[in-house]
């Protein structure tokens, strides 16, 4: 079997994650594979996202000798933690260190709620208070009103891979807000995909998740049209 036959997606994550790798593997359509290469992540707070930020252009290398046909930077905070135009400017440091085209999950999660047509979104998320305001100002300039956000305050990137479904749903429950047209559930280490239908339908709302919005964009930019059971998202 030649793998990726279709097409080929490499994925550079933190290196304390897992969910961004299993669920693009477990979601990947038939014909598409995917690859991935870790980067250090030490803590998640704004110096320690920076410096994951700064770590790209390796993975990238390592991962252009498979001959991907898309690299994913698959880290939401990581990706906006400078503010609007930094998953640009990561972009553009990823394609020149690899000569492959590439996207972040920022990129992807802007992309995906502009699609749906989102407006006012509640924001649930694993952060710190501290991150989770400048992850509101990234949205605010991207032209999406923020009503409500909030975070489990964790500051241990180890933390993230334990999250549970349960939590980010009552998390998500407790800021829902009436006015809300979108939830945005953010982190890719959140290993929350089979979670997207239920709160769909449960809480009413198009739900916009990191790693869903990530393959979402991937898959787009590749001209793969799969639909997937992940949401309104992949309805479109």
């Amino acid at each position: 079997m030649y793998y990726g036959w279709r097409k080929k997606i490499g994925l550079i994550f933190p290196s304390t994650g897992y969910a961004p790798e299993i669920e693009f593997h477990r979601f990947a359509p038939e014909g598409v594979a995917v690859t991935t290469q870790h980067v250090l992540f030490e803590r998640v707070d704004p110096q320690g996202l920076a410096a994951l930020g700064e770590r790209v252009e390796e993975a990238a290398k390592l991962l252009a000798t498979a001959e991907p046909d898309l690299l994913v930077f698959a880290c939401t905070t990581g990706s906006l933690i400078k503010g609007l135009g930094y998953d640009k400017e990561i972009i553009s440091r990823i394609q020149e260190a690899s000569g492959v085209r590439a996207i972040t999950t920022t990129t992807a999660v802007v992309e995906a709620l502009r699609a749906l047509g989102s407006k006012k979104v509640v924001v649930s998320t694993p952060y710190s208070t501290e991150v989770n305001e400048i992850e509101k100002k990234f949205l605010l300039d991207s032209g999406f009103e923020v009503l409500s956000i909030r975070g489990l305050e964790y500051l241990d990137p180890k933390m993230m891979p334990k999250v549970t479904m349960d939590q980010m749903y009552r998390l998500t429950e407790e800021i829902m807000q009436k006015e809300a047209d979108t939830i945005f559930v953010s982190c890719t280490g959140l290993g929350i995909l089979d979670l997207i239908p239920l709160l769909e339908r449960d809480m009413k709302r198009q739900v916009v998740t990191s790693n869903q919005a990530s393959l979402w964009l991937a898959l787009r930019t590749l001209s793969l049209n799969d639909v997937l059971p992940l949401g309104r998202l992949f309805e479109l």
